[in-house]
């Protein structure tokens, strides 16, 4: 994490550590750090003799790097091995204050690309990845593909000219036939303001803004079978999104500790198909904006800064089904996160990124067709687009209480035909 093309224009670091925190400085760290053993531990060069007297307990930052709690220290020839668990802002500070402004320009990220999946450009090495110029990564983008579950996943992120451009496309057979969801889209620069306070040993504000987020996104879907597949109840929500395996990764620093702001995304979809012989299809269109952020102190509720979107529906008829149908498509697209930063290695032995601050915007597309044997044919189609915005209980305060707030941006409905009751909405759902 040493090196990374963005730089705060702004920030402030002044804090009070506790008593037992160890500073390891960057010098030492940046000369000595050799990578992570598979076991987790950090390996480093045998000369740093501030880093051999470590000793379990004591919770040390490793300037740029990462920030650990030592659960053991053994070196072995010229390396020294050190074993290291999670540790939180508030367990190594007393007291400070934490800020920065952080222009975001999708030209200088860094990928990361995840195990089981093929990248068309040849892959970095964790070094060559740790020290490129911006510029190597502004011409590699990010072009994959693999398995994710069932799902036959490619994705596609494109900087240009500081904003990102986005191909989702995920796909899978079912029930003789195929069900397909495709995103493309634009996410424009963005500046991330942080503002985190610390008194008495505990994280007591932490105050997450991404400075007009702002964006397009076109979805569409379809289905096509000759078998009955599917769930009984194809309304989602959002806790069932999972998050794809990919993520862009902004590593930063602000005193000697590190950050990542990472950009994600996710889908699902659960269909209900009752009768063979089917195929459907949508599309829609949305754009998006706004100063997307959570603002909690303390164990109050928080308080959320929402985005502001518009969408279409682009296109109904074409379904063929005998029986009702039904289906609820998800995609995340896209989810800001911030966290304390660490060796890609490392988190996915610990598995700590997911810890810290996220904001989201959800596109969920829900649909239901009468089929040809109703006495009324008919399709309902809706599309929401929904604005997440939370704090998770970890790495940024191991005392913060975790809170998530939900909210509707904008709905759509159409009913074709429209004057067809047994499409409308029964009275009191929320589909």
């Amino acid at each position: 994490m040493f090196a990374t093309g963005l730089a705060p224009s702004q920030q402030t670091f002044d804090v009070q550590w506790k008593p037992e925190t160890k500073v390891i400085d960057a010098a030492a760290v940046s000369g000595a750090y050799k990578g992570t053993a598979p076991d987790g531990s950090l390996i480093f060069d045998s000369s740093a003799t501030s880093i051999a007297a470590l000793t379990p307990g004591t919770v040390v930052v490793f300037s740029g790097l990462a920030l650990r709690k030592v659960t053991g220290v053994s070196t072995s020839g010229s390396e020294i091995h050190v074993a290291t668990g999670p540790a939180a802002l508030d367990q190594a500070i007393a007291s400070g204050h934490i800020a920065w402004k952080l222009p975001v320009d999708f030209s200088k990220v860094a990928f990361s690309v995840p195990a089981g999946f093929h990248r068309v450009d040849p892959p970095q090495t964790f070094a060559e990845r740790l020290f490129a110029e911006p510029a190597d990564a502004a011409e590699s983008g990010l072009d994959v593909d693999g398995k994710f579950k069932d799902w036959d996943v490619t994705l596609k992120l494109t900087p240009e000219n500081g904003n990102l451009t986005m191909d989702l496309d995920a796909s899978k057979d079912v029930a003789g036939g195929k069900i397909d969801v495709h995103g493309t889209g634009e996410l424009d620069s963005l500046t991330n303001g942080v503002d985190i306070t610390i008194g008495d040993g505990s994280t007591t504000r932490i105050d997450f803004d991404n400075g007009n987020l702002k964006g397009n996104l076109d979805m569409k879907w379809s289905v096509g079978f000759d078998r009955v597949s599917g769930d009984e109840e194809a309304k989602l929500n959002e806790e069932d999104v999972e998050n794809l395996p990919f993520a862009l990764t902004f590593p930063f620093v602000v005193g000697p500790l590190p950050f990542e702001l990472r950009i994600k995304t996710g889908f699902a979809f659960a269909p209900t198909f009752t009768a063979k012989t089917t195929v459907a299809q949508g599309e829609y269109k949305i754009s998006f904006g706004g100063d997307a952020g959570i603002d909690q102190s303390g164990a109050g509720d928080p308080q959320t800064s929402p985005m502001t979107g518009d969408g279409s529906i682009t296109t109904y008829g074409g379904t063929l089904a005998l029986a009702p149908l039904g289906l609820s498509t998800t995609l995340e697209l896209p989810e800001v996160e911030l966290s304390l930063g660490a060796p890609e290695a490392l988190e996915e032995v610990v598995g700590e990124a997911s810890a810290g601050a996220y904001v989201a915007l959800l596109t969920q597309v829900n649909f239901i067709a009468t089929g040809a044997l109703s006495i009324a044919q008919c399709e309902r189609r809706e599309l929401n687009i929904i604005g997440v915005a939370g704090i998770r209980a970890g790495l940024l305060g191991f005392e913060m209480k975790p809170h998530r707030k939900q909210y509707t941006i904008n709905s759509y409905s159409e009913v074709e035909p429209p004057n067809i009751t047994l499409c409308q909405p029964k009275k009191g759902s929320s589909e």
